[in-house]
């Protein structure tokens, strides 16, 4: 099994999503953990796929997969745990009269700017009222959101409402004295010093508004994706009506993070969950890439040598790990991913094709060549690996766990569903 170093794609910066800043939709909620549309529309094109086809994505994040076949015109199905991510790769494939969409915008600034008392103002960390040294907003910017949300909850049309509340909590994370580095919130330099207020929510919403009205007004016609939201584990063949062209996707990295958390803020503004409860009952559903949770415990060992190698290496250096339980997430989360990688291959077409954008790890001086063991699970379960290319080299961040590793590899693994 060789790495292909000279792939076409390398260094290309499709495995990152800088480029959907700008990009009509891809615009209007900035999901830094995606990939660029760039790369979506490049194995479209290899496979010469249209409007017969169907392109799927297990591990759908804010969308780029359903958005960029839709703008395509190819039917496709989103697969995402996250409720907050479903619901932006939901609302960005969404319309609306431009009418309508206008006067529900100033009736929302108006409640911005009249306020209303937030619930969440002495929850968790979430304002100066939970008695905590830091906090990830200031009250006037919870309050604003709330204004806003009362009076967008009045509103009878579902997409503008769905539109304006995702602009609505764009700009309270506009406004947050934090932002997302990695596995954490980190908060902002200076942050006491930001003084963000009722005025500068204000002018993030209605720079986002516009935007989205520029988008709404230019938009050609979309063809509709199924956005589902659920663990991707069990529901593929329950919500899956045909079989697939394409798979597309970037499954959650071997390096314990936790999704849900840094998404933690998003969660609570929208109500897709309301209490602590529910968040850790979602990392329940997530696949087993960290260690936040007690999921069971995997059963299946059997993914190859390189498996075996590095595992035991690790095993050997366990004192050296950041948290006990790594190990057996290792296994874990290869567990999920032969388990997914099988119920793929079953929903495939037979000229199908799989791209899996992946990194490899490293756990006490041991790196752990994720792709090329995904290769020999994928050909285990009854796809032809074609290529592991590689897209770039990832600088690591030093750690007293890991230091000897300076740069990790990613990587896209395809699969063909025959020879």
């Amino acid at each position: 099994m060789k790495i292909n170093e000279e792939f076409l794609l390398r260094d290309k910066n499709v495995s990152t999503a800088g480029d959907t800043i700008n990009m009509s939709r891809h615009r209007w909620y900035y999901y830094k953990e995606g990939f660029s549309p760039s790369l979506v529309e490049s194995a479209i094109e290899t496979l010469g796929l249209t409007s017969s086809d169907v392109i799927i994505d297990p591990f759908n994040g804010s969308g780029t997969v359903t958005l960029t076949a839709a703008m395509k015109g190819i039917k496709s199905f989103g697969f995402e745990v996250n409720p907050f991510t479903a619901f932006i790769a939901k609302t960005k494939v969404e319309s609306a009269n431009i009418g309508t969409f206008d006067n529900v915008c100033q009736d929302v600034l108006a409640g911005v700017n009249k306020q209303k008392k937030s619930p969440l103002l002495a929850f968790s960390t979430f304002s100066e009222y939970s008695n905590k040294s830091k906090w990830l907003f200031n009250a006037d910017i919870l309050n604003s959101f709330e204004g806003g949300i009362t009076r967008l909850n009045k509103v009878d049309d579902d997409n503008i409402k769905d539109i304006l509340k995702l602009s609505l909590i764009g700009s309270t994370m506009d406004n947050s004295n934090a932002r997302r580095d990695g596995k954490c919130l980190r908060y902002k330099n200076h942050w006491e010093e930001l003084n963000f207020d009722k005025t500068s929510f204000i002018k993030s919403l209605e720079k986002r508004l516009l935007a989205i009205r520029e988008d709404l007004i230019n938009e050609e016609k979309l063809t509709d994706p199924k956005i589902v939201c659920g663990d991707s584990r069990t529901i593929i063949e329950q919500e899956l009506t045909e079989k697939f062209s394409l798979c597309i996707t970037s499954p959650p990295y071997l390096n314990t993070f936790d999704y849900t958390d840094i998404y933690r803020p998003e969660l609570f503004l929208g109500q897709f969950i309301n209490s602590m409860s529910e968040l850790y009952d979602l990392r329940l559903t997530t696949v087993r890439s960290h260690v936040q949770a007690k999921w069971n415990k995997p059963n299946q060992s059997n993914f190859g040598t390189l498996y075996d190698v590095a595992l035991r290496e690790i095993v050997q250096r366990r004192e050296n790990l950041m948290h006990k339980d790594i190990p057996i997430m290792i296994q874990a989360y290869f567990e999920d991913m032969q388990n997914i990688l099988s119920t793929l291959r079953k929903n495939a077409k037979n000229n199908a094709e799989l791209w899996l954008v992946v990194s490899t790890s490293a756990y006490a001086g041991i790196e752990i060549p994720v792709d090329m063991i995904i290769g020999e699970i994928g050909n285990k379960v009854g796809w032809y690996l074609k290529d592991i290319g590689v897209l770039r080299y990832l600088k690591k961040r030093k750690s007293k766990y890991s230091n000897e590793i300076n740069q990790l590899r990613e990587s896209v693994v395809i699969f063909t569903a025959s020879k």
